[in-house]
């Protein structure tokens, strides 16, 4: 009689990844916004001079920025070295950073705390690729779309609780010692969970590590254009991580210097996009392996970005095209949010375009797992790190010239929908043609 396995979220080989990948991403964005809050709200001065809008993409390309000189080399690491082992070293080496950030938030140093979210950066870049390197070598074929679902669904509402927490405290009397409290406990919780995690033998244990970043990156981008089957979903998913940064770091400013509202309308609108995306990922759990998908459920992905494209075209047309603060300066509050049908509506799109996004991105991931050669699979899942990273900082930096333009501010929302019309175009060719095509050859 064969013993029924246990449910993933209470398995070794996935809860402890489940929870060290959640504290993090919980301290990832709770360092990221605190200081974004002291930057907003909080009158810290840093790069005097600049436009308000471009001060906040310049902090967060400051994390973004270190996974293209790391990840390659991460990738290259992850398929040498035990992955259970780099998942450890990885969680120790954040309880150390958090120290640091610590200290930044109690001497308000903002370019301590620039250091810290550059490492936090740099250790991110080596959790990517052996995250998703690991997860297929500890899941079965028919449980990925399931681990999937449930690392990217709630990794978003971690990402929010880290947005939320860090936007608030930061405001309170005793919020930089608060926050440097919760940054230490939650890198120690990540990193008693990495001593959990079973043994993950990598499959090259010979292989010569190139740690020349550029030649490395340049090395690994190759490999993974010669494996197109696994590259087209890796760009989908980079997209995906694209326009999450355009809306993400557009909102700030535009909810509080365009709308005029205050940190409390921000962060209603940040819950209503991830318990969006939340609920999109979780939905493919339930619906990911239905026959109307198509292999690989590319159909549900194809349905996914095309929901994106309409709804963020209702939050385009739907937009302010200018500042619409009230005249006396002060910003408003969330009755005056609720009240107004064209601010409501601009929540209402961003969560249907998020539940959408989480139904777009889930299938994808599992396509490239699972297409990945287990051999070069971490090299493989690096360069979709590196693509990803590719697209946020691409995105950051249209942001910022976007900024020194002057264009409209509802202008990053039409960015986001012109390209995701193209994506879902392609998308929707393929799932029209994928009957006919052989298993490898994917979207």
């Amino acid at each position: 009689m064969t013993t029924k396995p246990k449910p993933l979220l209470l398995s070794r080989r996935f809860l402890p990844l489940f929870v060290l990948l959640q504290t993090g991403s919980f301290n990832d964005n709770l360092l990221k916004n605190a200081m974004i809050g002291l930057i907003t709200f909080g009158g810290i001065i840093f790069l005097p001079g600049l436009p308000s809008e471009i001060r906040v993409p310049v902090a967060a390309f400051i994390f973004t920025g270190p996974f293209l000189l790391v990840s390659a080399i991460a990738g290259q690491i992850a398929d040498k070295v035990d992955r259970s082992t780099i998942l450890k070293n990885i969680k120790r080496a954040e309880v150390l950073i958090m120290m640091l950030s610590g200290l930044g938030f109690l001497l308000s140093n903002i370019w301590i705390l620039c250091v810290s979210l550059f490492f936090m950066g740099a250790q991110s870049a080596f959790f990517s690729p052996t995250k998703n390197a690991v997860l297929p070598q500890w899941l079965d074929d028919a449980e990925l779309i399931k681990g999937n679902a449930l690392l990217n669904g709630f990794v978003f509402v971690f990402i929010l609780a880290g947005m939320v927490v860090g936007l608030f405290l930061i405001g309170t009397p005793n919020g930089p010692k608060l926050v440097a409290s919760l940054l230490l406990l939650m890198s120690v919780i990540g990193w008693i969970a990495s001593e959990f995690t079973p043994p993950a033998p990598p499959p090259k244990p010979h292989l010569k590590v190139n740690f020349e970043p550029v030649s490395a990156t340049f090395n690994i981008l190759r490999r993974a254009f010669h494996a197109p089957h696994v590259l087209k979903p890796m760009l989908g998913i980079a997209w995906f991580y694209g326009f999450s940064t355009i809306l993400i770091t557009t909102l700030p400013d535009y909810v509080a210097n365009v709308l005029g509202y205050d940190r409390i309308v921000l962060i209603t609108i940040l819950v209503g996009s991830t318990l969006g995306i939340l609920f999109g990922s979780l939905l493919c759990m339930g619906i990911g392996k239905m026959n109307i998908w198509g292999r690989e459920a590319i159909g549900l992905a194809t349905l996914g970005i095309l929901g994106v494209v309409i709804f963020v075209a209702d939050l385009y047309f739907n937009a302010a095209d200018k500042t619409v603060m009230s005249d006396d300066g002060l910003r408003k509050g969330l009755a005056v949010f609720f009240e107004d049908p064209r601010s409501l509506r601009l929540l209402i799109d961003i969560t249907l375009a998020s539940i959408c996004g989480g139904l777009f991105v889930v299938p994808l991931q599992a396509m490239a797992q699972r297409r990945a050669e287990p051999a070069v699979r971490a090299r493989l899942m690096s360069a979709g790190a590196i693509l990803l990273n590719l697209a946020v900082n691409f995105c950051t930096f249209l942001l910022i010239g976007l900024g020194y333009l002057n264009l409209p501010p509802k202008t990053p929302f039409l960015i986001i929908m012109i390209i995701s019309l193209f994506v879902a175009l392609y998308a929707a060719w393929r799932t029209w043609q994928y009957k006919s095509l052989p298993v490898v050859d994917g979207p």
